[in-house]
């Protein structure tokens, strides 16, 4: 373990988030189709037939919204975007320009958080699994931790049928009722529970490690706009990094060549340019397809209990 974390600080700095991610899709092959118990009326197995990507929804693989008003008003807030080697549908390239992401880079991060700002859920979804790969690292001599805490959830907007996304680089999050913050794991067996997505591969998971002590809410469902985690901070060079990163995999007929495990008709998306966004708040109206900006923008705020990290959801919904 102390050669991995030696080895992992040495590159850290140069490839920011990147290396945790390499280190964890190495094994995301694993040979395992247990479903859990918990929960798992909630986690969908790959339909026979494939989805089309929906043809009525906007995005930028079908057509605009009827107004632009309000329309993609933060792209100054884009971060990194994903690898378009892994990107199998829709436009190749997104995220902020001149910032090159790294190999197998799945999804784009928002540069829109402070540490534990809250993470607001871009359309309706129902929670599926989750894995916590935070650990403690070594950049430039100095040792610090690591939040990489992934949600990964399956929509629940009949805009986007058979879509699922993760969001990664937590803190924490109010659907893990057991979890606080600054737990330090193996990276080689990460506590993880029900479905899990990579850009090489799909599958389900029972509880893995300590995982059972997450309390993860499986199946509960948030709508747009809802508190789903708290950024997390990643050391960078002599300082630290507050954000969170998203991916999302999107059903269509077509084969996508990197899976090696799972449904092969899965794809990546470039967040940025595959997707139309807008500012959330409650009075909003959303064009269908269009998803919310998943953070506080424009004057909206969660209520004030929902910015103490330590606020967790209740059971009953």
């Amino acid at each position: 373990m102390l050669v991995i974390t030696f080895i992992v600080g040495v590159f850290y700095a140069a490839n920011r988030s990147s290396i945790l991610e390499k280190l964890l899709n190495k094994n995301s092959n694993v040979d395992i189709n247990t479903k859990s118990n918990e929960g798992s009326d909630r986690l969908i197995t790959p339909p026979s037939k494939p989805i089309l990507a929906p043809k009525i929804s906007a995005s930028a693989i079908t057509s605009p919204p009827p107004s632009m008003e309000g329309i993609n008003t933060h792209t100054e807030l884009y971060g990194t975007g994903a690898d378009p080697n892994i990107i199998t549908l829709g436009p190749k390239v997104g995220g902020h320009p001149g910032w090159p992401p790294y190999e197998h880079k799945p999804g784009m991060s928002f540069e829109a958080y402070n540490r534990d700002s809250p993470v607001l859920a871009p359309f309706d979804m129902i929670l599926v699994g989750f894995r916590d790969t935070s650990t403690q690292i070594v950049s430039e001599g100095i040792s610090a931790h690591s939040d990489d805490v992934k949600l990964f959830f399956e929509s629940a907007s009949p805009d986007w049928p058979g879509v699922y996304m993760t969001v990664y680089h937590l803190s924490t999050s109010p659907l893990l009722t057991g979890h606080t913050q600054g737990s330090s794991n193996d990276l080689l067996a990460p506590p993880a529970q029900g479905f899990q997505l990579f850009w090489d591969g799909n599958f389900t998971l029972p509880p893995t490690g300590n995982a059972s002590s997450y309390g993860a809410l499986i199946g509960y469902k948030v709508k747009r706009g809802e508190l789903i985690g708290f950024a997390g901070t990643v050391p960078a060079g002599a300082g630290a990094h507050h954000f969170a990163d998203f991916y999302f995999s999107v059903p269509d007929t077509s084969v996508n060549p990197n899976i090696q495990k799972g449904d092969i008709h899965r794809h990546l998306v470039q967040p940025g340019s595959f997707f139309y966004w807008k500012s959330y708040s409650p009075d909003t109206d959303f064009p269908s397809g269009v998803l919310a900006y998943p953070f506080e923008a424009d004057g909206y705020q969660l209520p004030a209990e929902q910015h103490n990290v330590n606020f967790k959801y209740t059971s009953n919904k």
